[in-house]
């Protein structure tokens, strides 16, 4: 096997996208990552592709779509369709949000993006409330983790991923009536904006964020 894995998230090295990968690569003895956010390098990394003949790309959901970045290198790709032809391709879609459905448009996108290049796909997997993931301790993220790890795992065997490990790292499509409960009372309590308030405070933005410069 012959892996080469994309980043696409615009933090690159310091990324929710790099502690995925990280998992992934668990039992896996090789690979090669690069990080799609160095746009001016896509033409090369484009040409170190041709070496490889299986892809993934890691990204986080960007306004229900992708990173600029990562549309930009499937551009790219799209020129250069006789590279990626016949390669085996996987995607790792993760965001903030708590709950699958933001992703599944994204996620047709993907298998129809693969047919369109001619690519086999080992498949798309979504993975649902990752922002803190870079700032957890390793015990609230264990099981992700581990999600994640069995599927490389399987990656790794050259074996179909494990369906029912697919369904519960993306959890349910949208929120039962008692875990929308459950939100609302957090989300009066203030404890929903907890890390974008400290992001507001670290930026000095704070006071600023009620801010309606737009309206009339």
């Amino acid at each position: 096997m012959s892996l080469l894995i994309f980043n696409g998230s615009p933090r690159g090295e310091k990324s929710n996208s790099d502690i995925i990968i990280s998992w992934f690569m668990k039992d896996i003895t090789s690979a090669t990552t690069v990080y799609l956010k160095k746009v001016k390098q896509h033409e090369s990394i484009i040409e170190e592709a041709k070496s490889f003949d299986q892809l993934l790309f890691v990204f986080p959901l960007y306004v229900d779509g992708m990173p600029a970045q990562v549309k930009h290198f499937f551009e790219r790709m799209n020129q250069h369709k006789e590279v990626f032809k016949g390669k085996e391709v996987s995607f790792i879609i993760h965001s903030g949000f708590s709950e699958a459905i933001h992703s599944k448009n994204l996620e047709k996108y993907l298998y129809r993006f693969a047919d369109i290049m001619e690519m086999k796909i080992y498949g798309v997997f979504v993975i649902p409330g990752s922002e803190g993931f870079r700032i957890m301790p390793p015990r609230m993220t264990a099981k992700k983790a581990k999600q994640v790890a069995a599927i490389g795992r399987d990656y790794q065997r050259n074996i179909p991923f494990q369906k029912e490990v697919k369904a519960a790292l993306e959890g349910p499509l949208v929120h039962s009536k008692s875990q929308a409960a459950y939100f609302k009372i957090i989300q009066k309590l203030g404890l929903s904006n907890l890390y974008w308030d400290q992001q507001l405070k670290k930026n000095k933005a704070f006071d600023k964020r009620f801010d309606a410069p737009y309206s009339e």
